[in-house]
Protein backbone atom coordinates (compact mmCIF):
# COMPACT_ATOMS: atom_id res chain seq x y z
CA UNK A 1 0.00 0.00 0.00
CA UNK A 2 1.39 3.34 -1.39
CA UNK A 3 2.30 5.75 1.93
CA UNK A 4 -0.01 8.52 3.11
CA UNK A 5 0.60 11.48 0.64
CA UNK A 6 4.02 13.68 1.55
CA UNK A 7 2.63 17.24 0.59
CA UNK A 8 0.09 19.13 2.90
CA UNK A 9 -3.27 18.69 2.20
CA UNK A 10 -5.00 21.55 0.74
CA UNK A 11 -7.71 23.25 2.29
CA UNK A 12 -10.15 22.17 0.09
CA UNK A 13 -9.31 18.98 -0.23
CA UNK A 14 -9.12 19.21 3.91
CA UNK A 15 -12.94 20.24 3.65
CA UNK A 16 -14.18 17.45 1.09
CA UNK A 17 -12.30 14.76 3.27
CA UNK A 18 -13.87 16.24 6.73
CA UNK A 19 -17.04 16.30 5.57
CA UNK A 20 -17.35 12.36 4.05
CA UNK A 21 -15.35 11.71 7.75
CA UNK A 22 -18.41 13.71 9.71
CA UNK A 23 -21.01 11.90 7.37
CA UNK A 24 -19.71 8.29 7.73
CA UNK A 25 -20.22 8.78 11.44
CA UNK A 26 -16.71 8.71 12.69
CA UNK A 27 -15.25 10.05 16.04
CA UNK A 28 -14.67 14.40 15.15
CA UNK A 29 -10.94 13.40 16.42
CA UNK A 30 -11.14 10.49 13.62
CA UNK A 31 -12.53 12.84 10.80
CA UNK A 32 -10.01 15.37 12.01
CA UNK A 33 -6.82 13.38 11.17
CA UNK A 34 -8.64 12.01 7.62
CA UNK A 35 -8.80 15.69 6.76
CA UNK A 36 -5.16 16.38 7.65
CA UNK A 37 -3.66 13.12 6.12
CA UNK A 38 -6.32 11.46 4.08
CA UNK A 39 -5.85 8.34 5.96
CA UNK A 40 -8.81 6.44 8.04
CA UNK A 41 -8.01 4.09 10.45
CA UNK A 42 -10.93 1.81 11.74
CA UNK A 43 -11.38 -1.67 13.20
CA UNK A 44 -10.38 -4.31 10.98
CA UNK A 45 -9.93 -1.76 7.77
CA UNK A 46 -8.11 1.03 6.83
CA UNK A 47 -8.89 3.29 4.00
CA UNK A 48 -6.09 5.61 2.50
CA UNK A 49 -7.03 8.30 -0.13
CA UNK A 50 -4.34 9.11 -3.03
CA UNK A 51 -4.35 11.88 -6.11
CA UNK A 52 -4.18 9.32 -8.79
CA UNK A 53 -4.41 12.07 -12.00
CA UNK A 54 -4.96 16.06 -12.45
CA UNK A 55 -5.76 15.99 -16.13
CA UNK A 56 -8.40 15.50 -18.18
CA UNK A 57 -9.86 15.94 -14.69
CA UNK A 58 -8.58 15.80 -11.27
CA UNK A 59 -9.31 12.15 -9.55
CA UNK A 60 -8.54 10.25 -6.49
CA UNK A 61 -8.26 6.46 -5.48
CA UNK A 62 -9.29 4.95 -2.12
CA UNK A 63 -7.30 2.22 -0.99
CA UNK A 64 -8.99 -0.03 1.74
CA UNK A 65 -6.27 -2.13 3.46
CA UNK A 66 -8.21 -5.30 4.85
CA UNK A 67 -5.54 -7.76 7.37
CA UNK A 68 -6.04 -11.28 6.71
CA UNK A 69 -7.51 -12.68 10.43
CA UNK A 70 -5.26 -14.31 12.40
CA UNK A 71 -5.46 -18.24 12.07
CA UNK A 72 -6.28 -17.67 8.55
CA UNK A 73 -4.36 -19.47 6.43
CA UNK A 74 -2.54 -17.30 3.31
CA UNK A 75 -3.80 -19.75 0.51
CA UNK A 76 -7.12 -19.51 1.97
CA UNK A 77 -6.79 -15.66 1.84
CA UNK A 78 -6.20 -14.97 -1.60
CA UNK A 79 -8.34 -17.70 -2.67
CA UNK A 80 -10.86 -15.81 -1.33
CA UNK A 81 -10.30 -12.65 -2.43
CA UNK A 82 -9.94 -13.44 -6.28
CA UNK A 83 -12.86 -15.29 -5.80
CA UNK A 84 -14.87 -12.39 -4.51
CA UNK A 85 -14.04 -9.92 -7.05
CA UNK A 86 -16.19 -12.11 -9.33
CA UNK A 87 -18.93 -10.35 -7.30
CA UNK A 88 -17.51 -6.68 -6.31
CA UNK A 89 -16.60 -5.87 -9.60
CA UNK A 90 -20.24 -7.20 -10.36
CA UNK A 91 -21.50 -4.53 -8.03
CA UNK A 92 -19.28 -1.85 -8.37
CA UNK A 93 -16.52 -0.29 -9.48
CA UNK A 94 -14.30 -1.36 -7.08
CA UNK A 95 -12.00 -3.95 -7.42
CA UNK A 96 -9.69 -6.30 -4.89
CA UNK A 97 -5.98 -6.93 -4.67
CA UNK A 98 -3.00 -7.65 -2.70
CA UNK A 99 -0.28 -5.96 -1.13
CA UNK A 100 3.53 -7.05 -1.61
CA UNK A 101 3.01 -7.58 2.67
CA UNK A 102 -0.25 -9.55 2.27
CA UNK A 103 -2.93 -7.76 2.75
CA UNK A 104 -6.07 -7.37 0.80
CA UNK A 105 -6.90 -4.24 -1.07
CA UNK A 106 -10.06 -2.77 -1.78
CA UNK A 107 -9.39 -0.35 -5.03
CA UNK A 108 -11.55 2.57 -6.07
CA UNK A 109 -11.05 5.46 -8.44
CA UNK A 110 -13.09 7.84 -7.27
CA UNK A 111 -16.35 9.58 -9.50
CA UNK A 112 -16.19 12.17 -6.18
CA UNK A 113 -14.11 15.14 -6.68
CA UNK A 114 -12.93 17.90 -4.08
CA UNK A 115 -14.23 20.39 -5.85
CA UNK A 116 -17.56 18.55 -4.66
CA UNK A 117 -19.06 18.28 -1.34
CA UNK A 118 -17.97 15.22 0.59
CA UNK A 119 -21.54 13.72 0.39
CA UNK A 120 -20.78 11.56 -2.63
CA UNK A 121 -17.56 10.68 -1.43
CA UNK A 122 -19.21 9.17 2.10
CA UNK A 123 -21.62 7.11 -0.46
CA UNK A 124 -18.51 5.92 -1.73
CA UNK A 125 -16.32 5.14 1.56
CA UNK A 126 -19.23 3.85 3.24
CA UNK A 127 -19.92 1.15 0.23
CA UNK A 128 -15.73 -0.10 0.26
CA UNK A 129 -16.80 -0.16 4.08
CA UNK A 130 -19.70 -2.54 4.01
CA UNK A 131 -17.56 -4.60 1.26
CA UNK A 132 -14.66 -4.60 3.47
CA UNK A 133 -16.77 -6.13 6.37
CA UNK A 134 -18.37 -8.65 4.10
CA UNK A 135 -15.02 -9.64 3.49
CA UNK A 136 -13.56 -9.38 6.99
CA UNK A 137 -16.71 -11.46 8.12
CA UNK A 138 -16.06 -14.18 5.03
CA UNK A 139 -12.98 -14.45 5.77
CA UNK A 140 -13.54 -14.77 10.00
CA UNK A 141 -16.23 -17.63 8.79
CA UNK A 142 -14.01 -19.47 6.96
CA UNK A 143 -11.42 -19.35 9.47
CA UNK A 144 -13.85 -20.36 12.50
CA UNK A 145 -14.73 -24.41 10.81
CA UNK A 146 -18.11 -26.40 11.13
CA UNK A 147 -18.93 -24.22 13.68
CA UNK A 148 -20.11 -21.33 11.33
CA UNK A 149 -22.26 -23.20 8.83
CA UNK A 150 -24.46 -21.58 7.07
CA UNK A 151 -22.56 -17.83 7.08
CA UNK A 152 -21.92 -17.62 2.87
CA UNK A 153 -18.32 -17.58 2.10
CA UNK A 154 -18.60 -15.51 -0.45
CA UNK A 155 -19.08 -12.06 1.08
CA UNK A 156 -22.52 -10.50 0.20
CA UNK A 157 -23.27 -6.43 0.25
CA UNK A 158 -24.25 -4.93 3.26
CA UNK A 159 -27.70 -4.39 1.67
CA UNK A 160 -31.52 -5.31 1.54
CA UNK A 161 -32.68 -7.86 -0.22
CA UNK A 162 -33.87 -6.81 -3.84
CA UNK A 163 -37.24 -7.74 -4.12
CA UNK A 164 -39.05 -9.82 -6.47
CA UNK A 165 -40.11 -7.21 -7.99
CA UNK A 166 -36.85 -5.14 -8.89
CA UNK A 167 -35.34 -8.89 -9.58
CA UNK A 168 -37.76 -9.13 -12.37
CA UNK A 169 -36.86 -5.25 -13.88
CA UNK A 170 -33.16 -6.16 -13.77
CA UNK A 171 -33.97 -8.92 -16.07
CA UNK A 172 -36.27 -7.41 -18.04
CA UNK A 173 -33.88 -3.75 -18.59
CA UNK A 174 -33.34 -3.04 -22.51
CA UNK A 175 -31.44 0.09 -21.85
CA UNK A 176 -28.29 -1.36 -23.75
CA UNK A 177 -30.24 -2.73 -26.69
CA UNK A 178 -29.53 0.06 -29.17
CA UNK A 179 -26.12 0.15 -27.72
CA UNK A 180 -24.61 -3.42 -27.94
CA UNK A 181 -26.63 -3.41 -31.85
CA UNK A 182 -24.52 -0.54 -32.82
CA UNK A 183 -21.66 -2.66 -31.93
CA UNK A 184 -22.66 -5.66 -33.14
CA UNK A 185 -22.94 -4.13 -36.43
CA UNK A 186 -19.62 -1.79 -35.82
CA UNK A 187 -18.33 -5.65 -35.36
CA UNK A 188 -19.46 -7.09 -38.57
CA UNK A 189 -22.35 -9.75 -37.60
CA UNK A 190 -25.45 -9.53 -38.58
CA UNK A 191 -27.46 -8.17 -35.13
CA UNK A 192 -30.45 -10.55 -33.73
CA UNK A 193 -33.68 -8.57 -33.46
CA UNK A 194 -33.72 -6.08 -30.27
CA UNK A 195 -36.34 -8.00 -28.13
CA UNK A 196 -33.51 -10.91 -28.23
CA UNK A 197 -31.04 -9.14 -26.41
CA UNK A 198 -31.65 -9.88 -23.11
CA UNK A 199 -29.60 -8.76 -20.07
CA UNK A 200 -26.98 -11.19 -20.20
CA UNK A 201 -25.36 -12.56 -23.14
CA UNK A 202 -22.20 -13.29 -25.05
CA UNK A 203 -20.13 -11.82 -28.04
CA UNK A 204 -18.19 -13.42 -30.14
CA UNK A 205 -15.31 -11.72 -31.60
CA UNK A 206 -11.95 -12.82 -32.71
CA UNK A 207 -12.21 -16.25 -30.83
CA UNK A 208 -13.02 -15.30 -27.45
CA UNK A 209 -16.38 -14.89 -26.09
CA UNK A 210 -17.11 -11.80 -23.88
CA UNK A 211 -20.39 -12.16 -21.21
CA UNK A 212 -21.66 -9.00 -21.20
CA UNK A 213 -24.13 -8.36 -18.16
CA UNK A 214 -26.46 -4.83 -18.40
CA UNK A 215 -26.20 -3.02 -14.94
CA UNK A 216 -29.15 -2.05 -13.25
CA UNK A 217 -28.11 1.39 -13.10
CA UNK A 218 -28.43 1.98 -17.20
CA UNK A 219 -25.24 3.18 -17.47
CA UNK A 220 -22.59 0.12 -16.97
CA UNK A 221 -21.86 -3.05 -18.58
CA UNK A 222 -20.07 -5.58 -17.11
CA UNK A 223 -17.55 -7.69 -19.56
CA UNK A 224 -16.03 -10.81 -18.49
CA UNK A 225 -13.74 -12.97 -20.72
CA UNK A 226 -11.54 -16.15 -20.04
CA UNK A 227 -7.92 -15.68 -19.40
CA UNK A 228 -5.27 -18.61 -19.82
CA UNK A 229 -3.84 -17.99 -16.36
CA UNK A 230 -3.23 -20.90 -13.71
CA UNK A 231 -4.40 -19.43 -10.53
CA UNK A 232 -4.05 -23.26 -8.41
CA UNK A 233 -1.08 -22.55 -6.20
CA UNK A 234 -0.94 -19.88 -3.46
CA UNK A 235 1.86 -18.01 -5.19
CA UNK A 236 0.21 -18.18 -8.41
CA UNK A 237 -2.92 -16.43 -6.99
CA UNK A 238 -0.72 -14.20 -4.86
CA UNK A 239 1.41 -12.77 -8.08
CA UNK A 240 -2.04 -11.86 -9.72
CA UNK A 241 -3.79 -10.27 -7.15
CA UNK A 242 -0.98 -8.04 -6.53
CA UNK A 243 -0.94 -7.18 -10.30
CA UNK A 244 -4.61 -6.78 -9.81
CA UNK A 245 -3.36 -3.25 -8.32
CA UNK A 246 -2.10 -1.78 -11.45
CA UNK A 247 -4.79 -3.54 -13.70
CA UNK A 248 -7.45 -1.40 -11.84
CA UNK A 249 -5.60 1.60 -11.74
CA UNK A 250 -4.46 1.83 -15.60
CA UNK A 251 -7.12 -0.08 -17.63
CA UNK A 252 -10.26 -0.17 -15.05
CA UNK A 253 -10.03 -4.41 -15.31
CA UNK A 254 -8.99 -6.97 -12.56
CA UNK A 255 -8.48 -10.63 -12.62
CA UNK A 256 -11.12 -13.10 -10.95
CA UNK A 257 -11.51 -16.24 -10.53
CA UNK A 258 -15.02 -17.44 -11.44
CA UNK A 259 -16.30 -21.05 -10.95
CA UNK A 260 -15.31 -22.13 -14.46
CA UNK A 261 -11.92 -20.97 -13.70
CA UNK A 262 -9.83 -17.60 -14.44
CA UNK A 263 -11.25 -14.37 -16.14
CA UNK A 264 -10.52 -10.85 -16.48
CA UNK A 265 -13.61 -8.90 -15.81
CA UNK A 266 -14.42 -5.28 -16.22
CA UNK A 267 -17.06 -2.10 -16.12
CA UNK A 268 -17.85 -0.20 -19.20
CA UNK A 269 -19.32 2.88 -18.35
CA UNK A 270 -21.15 4.30 -21.53
CA UNK A 271 -22.01 7.60 -20.61
CA UNK A 272 -21.39 10.06 -23.62
CA UNK A 273 -20.41 6.82 -25.55
CA UNK A 274 -21.90 4.50 -27.94
CA UNK A 275 -21.56 1.12 -29.59
CA UNK A 276 -19.18 1.86 -31.67
CA UNK A 277 -17.45 2.85 -29.15
CA UNK A 278 -18.11 -0.49 -26.95
CA UNK A 279 -16.68 -2.41 -29.60
CA UNK A 280 -13.64 -0.62 -30.11
CA UNK A 281 -13.05 -0.82 -26.57
CA UNK A 282 -14.22 -4.46 -26.41
CA UNK A 283 -11.43 -5.58 -28.91
CA UNK A 284 -8.83 -3.59 -27.22
CA UNK A 285 -10.43 -5.69 -23.90
CA UNK A 286 -10.03 -9.01 -25.35
CA UNK A 287 -6.20 -8.05 -26.64
CA UNK A 288 -5.40 -7.39 -23.05
CA UNK A 289 -7.08 -10.91 -21.96
CA UNK A 290 -4.73 -12.80 -25.05
CA UNK A 291 -1.89 -10.81 -22.89
CA UNK A 292 -2.26 -13.22 -20.49
CA UNK A 293 -1.34 -16.48 -22.51
CA UNK A 294 1.62 -17.88 -23.27
CA UNK A 295 2.24 -18.57 -25.93
CA UNK A 296 -0.30 -16.58 -27.93
CA UNK A 297 -3.96 -18.50 -28.45
CA UNK A 298 -4.08 -18.83 -31.92
CA UNK A 299 -7.43 -17.95 -31.91
CA UNK A 300 -6.39 -14.65 -30.89
CA UNK A 301 -5.66 -13.93 -34.55
CA UNK A 302 -8.87 -15.34 -36.15
CA UNK A 303 -11.02 -13.30 -38.71
CA UNK A 304 -13.32 -11.90 -36.70
CA UNK A 305 -16.69 -13.88 -36.69
CA UNK A 306 -18.83 -12.34 -33.61
CA UNK A 307 -22.08 -13.50 -32.64
CA UNK A 308 -24.38 -12.79 -29.57
CA UNK A 309 -26.33 -15.69 -28.16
Amino acid sequence: MKSAPSLPIEKTVGAWLLEAGERLGVPPALARDFARDAVLNLPGMTLQLSPWQTQPMPQWVALGLLRRPNGLPAETWSELLLRANCGVSAMSSCSLAMSETGEGLLVQRLASRPDADGAQLSDELAHLLALGESLVAAATALNAGPGSAGTPACPVPAQAAPTLQSAQAALHQDWHRSLLLSALQRLGVSAPASEQIHTVGVIKANGRSFEVIADGDRCNLLVSTPIETALRTPSQRERCLQANLQLILLTHSAVALAPHGSTLQARWNSTALNGEDFADWLLDFGVLADSFAAPPSPAATAPRNPAWT
